[in-house]
């Protein structure tokens, strides 16, 4: 779950109005997914996968200004093949 910055949220709220790209909030998805994408290779390991496939998001508004991100996939082994 992150939240933003006061500022951010009142700069995201004129562009709103005016229309465009609300970077801050484009800025802090990116940060909140990579760090579920890194837990979730974390957890990927503890458990002796190799890979996780079929990765999925989820994002919900959680409260004004903070918002939460899932990252879920399936754990695997891969193996490889010589020949």
């Amino acid at each position: 779950m992150r939240a933003k910055h006061v500022g951010r949220d009142i700069l995201a709220s004129l562009k709103n109005i005016f229309g465009g790209e609300l970077s801050g909030y484009t800025e802090l998805l990116q940060e909140a997914r990579e760090e579920a994408v890194e837990r979730m290779k974390q957890q990927a390991e503890a458990v002796g996968a190799n890979a996780v496939i079929n990765v999925r998001f989820s994002t919900s508004s959680v409260t004004q200004g903070a918002a939460e991100l899932f990252a879920y996939g399936t754990a695997v082994v891969l193996e490889r093949r010589d020949g």
